[in-house]
């Protein structure tokens, strides 16, 4: 009986050899990009050629193109003492139930007792900018910073751009922290992140605007030129008070945009939109659509739909129109 067992045994050993199947890595990188970004890390524990190939920046912008087709927002509140909030959700879940219920958990509350903005988001990347008043007898004191986060890998920068003002105690900073817009990028041609924030500074007795880019990688901030607006960039608060001067700016393909004017508002021809290229950081100006005819009484807006430039204002009041440009450049 052993003998018929050991027999039936052998009978069952395989003799064919198995032979190795090797992928190229074009292949295996066009699958992967399929993949959502949370699988993906896991994946790169696997082995030492794939985490190479998933942190190799043609990848990444692979991956990212095709994250783009499914679109996330992200969800923002205060708590003041105890925090902030930040959740991020599909869009898709908005669209088949509009009235859903999102949750936060440790990772997406900030637990901090500084004052928190949220500059913007780019490629999976949210940009948050931080503040923090202290005052002396003699002097008032700020201090910034930046942070980014990856809600999707639940990563976060250390303090990056650390900025620190002081004024004379008799002064108010909070003017200083009002009279400044940032804007959150991406330079494709040098794979660099890139915030951009236009301040107001008193000059002896008059105003300047000072432009600042913070470069993430290299931690690296500094002065570039500037461009002439009138005299407070207040535009969301103050303007009905004539003296709005640029827009929260918005990124498109390397670049970033503001709604500005030159002089007071009473004329159409007075707006216009000023773009900074984020690789040459030089300007360029375009006026806006010709039939925009009339002074808005709300603010107008510009944002970025279907990958351009959308400008809409209200019109008399009744209703708002929408100009869709979709042409880079062209009025």
């Amino acid at each position: 009986m052993d003998t018929h067992r050991i027999k039936r045994r052998r009978r069952h050993r395989p003799n064919a050899s198995f032979s190795t199947v090797f992928l190229p890595d074009e292949l295996i990188a066009e699958v992967l990009s399929f993949l959502n970004i949370k699988t993906i890390v896991q994946l790169k524990c696997l082995s030492k050629s794939w985490n190479a190939l998933i942190s190799d920046p043609t990848f990444i912008e692979k991956h990212l193109k095709k994250s783009s087709q499914k679109p996330h927002l992200t969800l923002y509140w205060n708590q003041r003492i105890k925090g902030f909030n930040l959740v991020p959700f599909p869009v898709h879940r908005l669209l088949k139930n509009p009235s859903i219920t999102v949750y936060s958990d440790n990772f997406h509350h900030l637990k901090s007792k500084n004052n928190c903005m949220v500059v913007g988001s780019c490629n999976g990347f949210l940009c948050t900018h931080f503040h923090y008043l202290t005052r002396t007898p003699t002097a008032v004191h700020l201090k910034e910073w930046l942070r980014f986060l990856n809600l999707a890998t639940r990563t976060r920068s250390k303090k990056l751009g650390v900025l620190c003002h002081s004024t004379p105690s008799g002064a108010d900073m909070s003017i200083m922290l009002s009279y400044f817009k940032s804007t959150f990028g991406y330079d494709a041609s040098t794979r660099t992140y890139k915030v951009v924030t236009i301040r107001r500074q008193k000059n002896k007795a008059s105003w300047k605007n000072v432009v600042k880019v913070f470069s993430l990688g290299n931690n690296c901030s500094r002065n570039i030129e500037s461009f002439i607006v009138i005299s407070s960039i207040r535009l969301d608060i103050q303007y009905r008070c004539h003296l709005c001067a640029l827009s929260d700016g918005v990124h498109l393909s390397g670049t970033v945009n503001w709604l500005a004017m030159y002089k007071l508002i009473t004329h159409v021809e007075q707006f216009m939109i000023v773009e900074l290229d984020l690789w040459t950081e030089k300007y360029k100006r375009f006026l806006l659509p010709s039939g925009f005819n009339e002074v808005p009484f709300l603010e107008p807006v510009l944002r970025v739909l279907m990958d351009c430039l959308c400008f809409s204002y209200d019109s008399n009041k009744t209703g708002f129109v929408f100009w869709h440009m979709k042409e880079y450049g062209v009025e």
